[in-house]
């Protein structure tokens, strides 16, 4: 496509200008998207993670982990959508407390892991993962901050989106 510099540039610009405009619609939506992540990786746990180890205790850890995952999720993700307002702020803070007990949990079953002989620095790289991920939640919890955060990342996509527009305008 001869002009995908230009496309790219407008489409990341209006996406800049939706986020500035909107912040509150994107701290929810980031709430669920986290909330069908956490459910596909409480899925993708008890179905691969699981059966490395045959450790009764690193078993048992996972499970519990990826029921939790998995019930963590579902909440995330319906009830805002069933009750709204309060309920936003409330899933938040369980995602954030999920994420951090989660990656705790995660190291304790990575550590479960040397004695199997089983490679554990992707294990690590993941509960790492999921500790950053609550902290991002923490940084856009209060609602002032978080609605600034989130219109800063919009000015940043538009002006990424305007220098992909001027890139294709003066390329050309």
């Amino acid at each position: 496509m001869k002009r995908w510099y230009l496309f790219s540039g407008i489409l990341a610009a209006l996406l800049g200008i939706l986020v500035i405009i909107f912040p509150a619609f994107w701290i929810k939506l980031v709430v669920i998207i986290i909330g069908l992540a956490a459910i596909a990786y409480g899925i993708y746990s008890l179905k691969f993670t699981k059966v490395i180890s045959e450790d009764i205790y690193y078993r048992r850890t996972i499970l519990i982990k990826s029921i939790v995952s998995i019930i963590a999720g579902l909440m995330a993700v319906l009830f805002p959508l069933a009750i709204g307002g309060a309920a936003w702020t409330a899933m938040i803070w369980m995602l954030i407390i999920y994420l951090l007990a989660s990656g705790a949990i995660g190291f304790y079953a990575a550590a479960l892991l040397k004695d199997a002989g089983v490679e554990r620095k992707r294990y690590i790289i993941e509960n790492l993962l999921l500790l950053a991920i609550a902290v991002v939640l923490i940084l856009i919890s209060p609602r002032a901050l978080g609605n600034a955060i989130i219109r800063l990342i919009g000015i940043v996509v538009l002006i990424a989106g305007l220098g992909l527009i001027l890139f294709d305008v003066f390329s050309n």
